[in-house]
């Protein structure tokens, strides 16, 4: 956790985003609701877009080609205000590349294989506080991978 939270800052050796206890409460889904500042720092942290980090966001590929390329932002923008003419024109320019280029649209992960796949975001509320015993068996288990 200590990594974690020393990692989400600006500059190295910089001041973190956030304490090891705020990334502990977030891992845990005790913290349900980070702060922008918060979610940037985790996003430095784990060399990521911020919106990797969202809930339920699972077009990751997506996501990926957004944030390396201007000009799949450029593209997005001159279609957004076509709606979904122009959303459907982008899609047949696109598959008709790609096939020019010997790909099929089957061939394109949903889910970087560097990432692993969204998972549903904790529940919110409290949790019943664990007793020392059951804290240090959690702690085995975590270490352990189990």
């Amino acid at each position: 956790m200590r990594v974690i939270a020393a990692a989400t800052a600006e500059t190295p050796g910089g001041k973190p985003a956030m304490t090891h206890q705020v990334v502990n409460d977030l891992l845990n889904g005790t913290k349900a609701n980070p702060t922008t500042s918060q979610l940037i720092g985790l996003a430095r942290a784990f060399d990521c877009p911020v919106a990797y980090l969202l809930p339920g966001y699972n077009g990751l590929t997506s996501l990926a080609v957004y944030e390396e390329h201007q000009d799949v932002r450029e593209a997005l923008r001159l279609v957004h205000d076509l709606g979904q003419a122009g959303a459907a024109e982008l899609l047949e320019a696109a598959r008709e590349i790609r096939s020019r280029h010997g790909h099929s649209d089957l061939t394109v992960p949903e889910v970087p294989e560097s990432l692993p796949p969204a998972t549903e975001p904790p529940r919110p509320g409290r949790r019943r506080r664990l007793s020392f015993t059951e804290a240090a068996e959690r702690a085995v288990s975590d270490l352990e991978g189990t």
